[in-house]
């Protein structure tokens, strides 16, 4: 169940990232225009973000495994759709389509908290969010790998069967689960709200989780760009470096047992160090020529992608220990603040890489993280001194 779980929380979130490495062969498909490209990006995620905000919210009411199936079928027949567009408008419209059903994915992690035993939830939680963060790194990869052979439509016709087949399976294999609230469909919009309010760790963990993402973001967008000018590497090459940054996938089931055990407020300092490591020597990396700087790239994008994991595996638990009944809101809230995060970055960060080139992109990358870490210590060592008579 946790594997098929995590499975879908990758083949959902995937459809966020599939066009990113293909819009070369996109653009003049659609006839887009080349200054346009970057809405690709911005519309997908700023659909993720309305339905992170008007259909995750539902999970909180409606029975789950229903509409979990039906998001993953409406998904389906959009990325059919979007293999058949043929000018830029349809193309562009499909985008933000496909980010608003691909938010399946935030509607399995609270599932999996409620199908845990509570001294199990950590691992379970932070197993799925592996398997999500593994979908949008091994994405780009494996469209790169798909279009070159087929074309870039077939990518999407490849998603639109996964969808479909992983909505049948879904629905044959994960148990209902029907939610007691019994609040209407605009009164649980209006509660998100009051709910962020009053939820100080919501408020603290999806602060410092943004800071993080938006780390995340910058470098996994400059990157491409600084393999490919800087490394001469082709697209098959970009795709095998992605690989080797899913590594840090591994991390989350680790850092689900650390929650589980009550290590969190150490874990997550480790965890945003690891971002600001993994961002911050990436810089000095990028100068070494040849097979020593792209290990050092290699290692940074490990350390990077492993520190994002490890904090949403530490900030999921502790959110979803505070009241079942909110479980799908406080974590849409929690997401949507990081896919914010992400919009600015993507938008930034080919602007700074262009400006100074990768020392920019770093600079830029390492500060919200290096700010989220001196926030952290300082509400620690405040909580300690109210602990401590």
């Amino acid at each position: 169940m946790t594997f098929l779980l995590a499975f879908t929380a990758a083949v959902s979130v995937a459809n966020l990232y599939i066009s990113q490495p293909l819009i070369g062969l996109i653009g003049p498909a659609i006839h887009l225009r080349p200054d346009a490209y970057g809405l690709v990006v911005t519309l997908t995620q700023f659909g993720y973000a309305i339905g992170l905000l008007l259909l995750v919210p539902l999970g909180d009411r409606v029975e789950n495994r229903r509409l979990m199936t039906i998001t993953l079928l409406c998904g389906s027949i959009t990325l059919l759709l979007t293999s058949l567009a043929h000018n830029a408008a349809l193309y562009l419209f499909a985008c933000l389509m496909i980010g608003i059903t691909s938010v399946t994915t935030q509607m399995v992690v609270p599932m999996a908290a409620h199908l845990a035993a509570p001294k199990r939830m950590g691992r379970q939680v932070s197993t799925v969010v592996s398997g999500l963060l593994t979908g949008i790194l091994l994405s780009r990869p494996i469209s790169s790998i798909i279009a070159s052979f087929t074309g870039w439509r077939s990518v999407f016709v490849v998603s639109a069967i996964m969808m479909a087949t992983t909505a049948a399976i879904f629905w044959r294999y994960v148990p209902e689960r029907r939610p007691h609230g019994r609040l209407g469909y605009l009164a649980l919009l209006r509660s998100l709200g009051p709910l962020l309010a009053r939820t100080p760790v919501l408020q603290r963990r999806a602060a410092y989780h943004m800071t993080l993402f938006f780390a995340f973001t910058v470098f996994w967008t400059s990157i491409p760009l600084e393999l490919t000018d800087e490394y001469g590497l082709s697209q098959r090459g970009i795709a095998l470096f992605s690989l080797v940054g899913a590594g840090g996938a591994l991390v989350a089931p680790i850092a689900g047992r650390f929650a589980d055990g009550g290590w969190s407020r150490i874990g997550t300092a480790i965890c945003i160090s690891l971002v600001i490591g993994g961002t911050l020597f990436a810089w000095p990396g990028a100068l070494r020529p040849g097979l020593l700087g792209l290990a050092i790239l290699g290692l940074c994008a490990i350390l990077i992608d492993a520190g994002v994991q490890g904090h949403t595996a530490f900030a999921q638990r502790a959110l979803f220990s505070l009241a079942p009944e909110h479980r799908s809101r406080l974590n849409a809230l929690y997401i949507a603040g990081a896919f914010l995060a992400a919009s600015i970055g993507s938008a930034v960060a080919p602007f700074a890489y262009a400006r100074d080139g990768w020392p920019m992109v770093t600079l830029v990358g390492v500060v919200p993280p290096m700010l989220a870490l001196s926030f952290y210590l300082a509400h620690t060592r405040a909580e300690m001194r109210r602990v401590t008579p």
